[in-house]
């Protein structure tokens, strides 16, 4: 216990992101430090939007996962960050509650979101998680009756 800042402070010194004065790093470090930071920005951009949403806490788990699974740009290359952050809050939502009506909501004025932004980034978030997940096929049973065979 009577080390503790002293861990602290030599934790901080040599951190990942502190970097030394004429300190030279391998590119492999830099696009890690570069990476991390750019996940950070992601959850905080997301947390953001979320402040704009009732009942955030419970949804909040279920949009970090899906916006951590899948690249954001490739849902929709027009739209910006927010608009497919904003889309994806009013997907789970919409899926907590049946009869929650999207297209009333301060975040679907906001972000000037349409239902064809909507439905495309639906689309595309659906084939990623069908890519992702493996679809079970029914084995078919073979007849060997005469009068299905030619």
């Amino acid at each position: 216990m009577r080390y503790d800042k002293h861990i602290a402070n030599l934790e901080k010194r040599h951190s990942e992101t502190n970097i030394g004065k004429d300190e030279a790093l391998f590119p492999s470090t830099i696009r890690k430090i570069n990476q991390t930071y750019n996940k950070n920005q992601q959850k905080r951009r997301v947390d953001a939007i979320l402040n704009n949403v009732r009942n955030k806490d419970s949804i909040k788990e279920e949009v970090h996962e899906i916006i951590s699974d899948v690249k954001l740009k490739t849902l929709c290359y027009n739209c910006s960050e927010e608009q497919i952050i904003a889309i994806i809050i009013l997907y789970v939502q919409r899926t907590r509650n049946p009869k929650y009506r999207i297209d009333r909501t301060r975040l679907w004025k906001e972000y000037e979101i349409t239902w064809l932004k909507y439905s495309l980034i639906m689309e595309r978030l659906l084939r990623f998680t069908r890519e992702k997940t493996p679809v079970k096929i029914k084995q078919v049973e073979r007849f060997d009756d005469p009068i299905i065979r030619r």
